[in-house]
């Protein structure tokens, strides 16, 4: 039996510098922030923000948008 391969999150997330600049500069800013993500669903919302964010978050709130 081969070992599981254990992926690299880092490695796999290509793109989005220049969100991930924005979301630092907020994190990194001398005042409160209220940062309101959205988009179509399955982009990697959720999956930047916890990349850039990493565990320096007060609050998180993710909904399914169902009625």
């Amino acid at each position: 039996m081969q070992p599981k391969k254990i992926l690299n999150m880092n490695k796999l997330f290509i793109g989005r510098e220049k969100e991930q600049e924005l979301l630092r500069s907020y994190l990194n800013s001398n005042q409160s922030e209220f940062i309101a993500v959205y988009g179509r669903r399955r982009v990697g919302k959720t999956f930047l923000i916890q990349k850039v964010v990493g565990d320096n978050y007060a609050f998180i709130f993710s909904g399914n948008g169902t009625r």
